[in-house]
């Protein structure tokens, strides 16, 4: 059983939810300096996350026969 559509879905809502995150986060940010990079660092970490993990499975699974 291929783990590649799990992948594909599961970084779709990570890029979803990171943009989501990062949209809050611009549109009100905290007073806190640490808090607003906090949540800065989370959203991209969320978005990147989600961009690279397709690629990443692509490159170390084998090709399927």
């Amino acid at each position: 059983m291929s783990t590649k559509p799990l992948v594909y879905a599961l970084s779709a809502v990570a890029i979803i939810l990171g943009a989501l995150f990062l949209i809050s986060t611009i549109s009100a940010p905290s007073l806190d300096p640490l808090i607003l990079a906090r949540d800065l660092i989370t959203s991209i970490l969320a978005i990147v996350l989600g961009v690279v993990a397709p690629l990443l499975i692509r490159k170390f699974t084998a090709p399927e026969e």
